[in-house]
């Protein structure tokens, strides 16, 4: 892990306050030599003199102690990690993101919008290939073209051909080019009816909707509070599932109420994340390639049975997790279920939950920037 840039935050803040060592030193009751070993990261500092200078610089202590949001950290070693070029500085990413916030920012900007280019890529690419309808209309077309090439190619090179017979080639020429025609209309009609859908789709947005029809903001949330945030007496009260329950819980803080904030992921049995809601402190990757202990993907395991666990990332923060998979769709004889697991989370220290008996189960973000060693679960090998 990268080492404490306290000092240098505090340097930086004394510069834009206008204060010299020497005054700062003296405001809050310790040396210059002191304060200067201080500032380049050669002494910690924590409890009083830490609040003393905060105060005197007139920034909030977590400014000077907290180094840069994981979320961005974490998406500079994914964006080091998709270059195979070796002289990237990995164990530095931290320190230039704290460093240099703007730059990484940008830089991380520039990633994600080049990994969701790459993922639309992808995925017009496997449909092109592989869409029935495509290739059916394709191989119509051709039949349609290699029908009028021959019947033309006839009219052009025989010389004896009767009248009768050349009317009848005539038309077949225009035949085959209306049905060629219409070929092509239905499939410029099918790609803008893919483009611009009129009817409801299943979106996280529409799926909000319904959760505020069942479940009205204040109310849920006096609700929330007094049931200590227990999603089972919750989904009983309102007489919803838990999913309905967890996007409501994990929506609290960002609808500006005083709740505790949650995370949440949705996944369907294929992995893909229907619904990402990440912490500041638990970032989730954008497309796949999560870690694979995670409990969420436990869910499949023991459907519809609620799971609680404790789950520790490699920085040693821990989190509690609610998890359970519950049925998307109606279930009917002869049909496979179709079930989506959720899991929500919260770190450790902030949970309004009992915690779990069992000890933490150590996980990580994703293979590629997950520093554990030995772990049995790895798909990929770390770039750290």
């Amino acid at each position: 892990m990268p080492h404490s840039l306290t000092g240098t935050r505090i340097r930086q803040q004394r510069t834009r306050a206008g204060l010299s060592q020497t005054a700062l030193a003296r405001q809050t009751g310790i040396s210059t030599s002191y304060l200067n070993l201080i500032e380049h990261n050669k002494r910690g500092i924590a409890g009083k003199i830490l609040l003393s200078i905060a105060r005197e610089l007139g920034v909030p202590p977590s400014s000077l102690t907290e180094g840069a949001d994981s979320e961005l950290t974490t998406t500079l070693l994914e964006a080091a990690s998709s270059v195979s070029r070796k002289s990237v500085e990995i164990s530095a990413s931290a320190e230039f993101a704290g460093r240099f916030p703007g730059w990484s920012q940008l830089l991380a900007s520039i990633y994600r919008q080049n990994r969701d280019q790459e993922a639309a890529i992808a995925a017009l690419s496997d449909r092109l290939t592989h869409d029935p309808f495509l290739a059916e209309s394709l191989h119509l077309m051709l039949s349609n073209i290699t029908a009028i090439r021959s019947t033309a190619e006839i009219l052009t090179t025989v010389e004896d051909i009767t009248a009768d017979q050349r009317r009848r080639f005539d038309k077949a020429i225009h035949e085959e080019s209306r049905r060629l025609s219409d070929a092509t209309q239905a499939l410029i009609g099918y790609f803008d009816k893919e483009a611009t859908p009129d009817g409801p789709s299943e979106t996280p947005d529409s799926v909000s909707e319904e959760d505020v029809a069942s479940m009205p903001l204040e109310q849920f949330a006096t609700s929330a509070a007094i049931s200590c945030y227990n999603p089972s007496a919750l989904a009983t009260e309102f007489r919803t599932n838990l999913h309905a329950v967890f996007r409501r819980l994990a929506n609290l803080r960002v609808a500006g109420l005083q709740a505790p904030e949650m995370g949440l992921i949705i996944t369907n049995a294929a992995g893909q994340t229907l619904h990402r809601q990440a912490l500041s402190e638990f970032p989730l990757p954008r497309h796949g390639n999560a870690c694979p202990l995670w409990p969420v993907f436990q869910g499949f395991s023991q459907p519809e049975r609620p799971m609680q666990d404790l789950i520790e990332l490699p920085g040693g923060i821990q989190f509690t997790t609610l998890t359970i998979a519950l049925p998307h769709s109606e279930i009917s004889f002869g049909a496979p279920p179709d079930y989506q697991s959720a899991m929500l989370f919260l770190p450790l220290d902030q949970s309004p939950w009992p915690t779990p008996p069992q000890p933490a189960r150590a996980v990580g973000i994703s293979c590629r920037i997950c520093p554990r060693k030995n772990c049995t679960a790895r798909s990929e090998e770390t770039v750290l």
